[in-house]
């Protein structure tokens, strides 16, 4: 009995459970081009990618070579068929990784958006871009379940603190 106590114990405080979803300066690779120059890396997350917080991460290297490239100025557009448009600078000062330029902001709705990246620096300007689809974002409760499910943690606790003191001689 006891190690399955101990078991339940290490299982539900494994700090795994506990996580919550991270932009972690990478994610998926959506674009690795080279162009004008620059070999240009585009990141994103969250994976799938989809409406809601999201982050793009930019590598920009040098493309005869390949050292990371930081003294570059970095643009990120992404324009959705109707009209509307986003425009974030992508700044080493965002990224968590400093050979990353990174931009961070609420995508406002699913679908089809064209991005856009922009690079200025020392071999001049590069324009690359790729198509992104977009799914629904996350119901809200799939952010919330660590809040609504704590009380289960002291019930368990409770419960296995009362199994074990049952057992327990006199």
């Amino acid at each position: 009995m006891r190690p399955f106590v101990v078991g339940v114990i290490v299982g539900w405080l494994f700090p795994g459970i506990w996580c919550a979803p991270t932009f972690a300066d990478g994610g998926s690779m959506r674009l690795s081009q080279e162009k004008g120059g620059y070999r240009i890396s585009v990141f994103s997350a969250p994976t799938p990618f989809r409406a809601g917080p999201v982050d793009l991460s930019v590598l920009i290297q040098d493309a005869s070579t390949g050292d990371p490239m930081t003294q570059v100025q970095v643009t990120l557009r992404m324009t959705k068929s109707g009209g509307l448009a986003l425009e974030y600078p992508a700044t080493a000062a965002t990224a968590t990784n400093k050979l990353l330029h990174a931009a961070q902001f609420e995508l406002p709705e699913p679908g089809r958006w064209a991005l856009e990246v922009q690079v200025q620096g020392s071999h001049g300007p590069a324009v690359v871009g790729v198509e992104l689809e977009a799914a629904e974002p996350l119901p809200r409760w799939r952010e919330m379940w660590l809040w609504i499910s704590w009380p289960a943690l002291a019930i368990v606790l409770f419960i296995m603190n009362k199994l074990i003191r049952s057992g327990r001689p006199s």
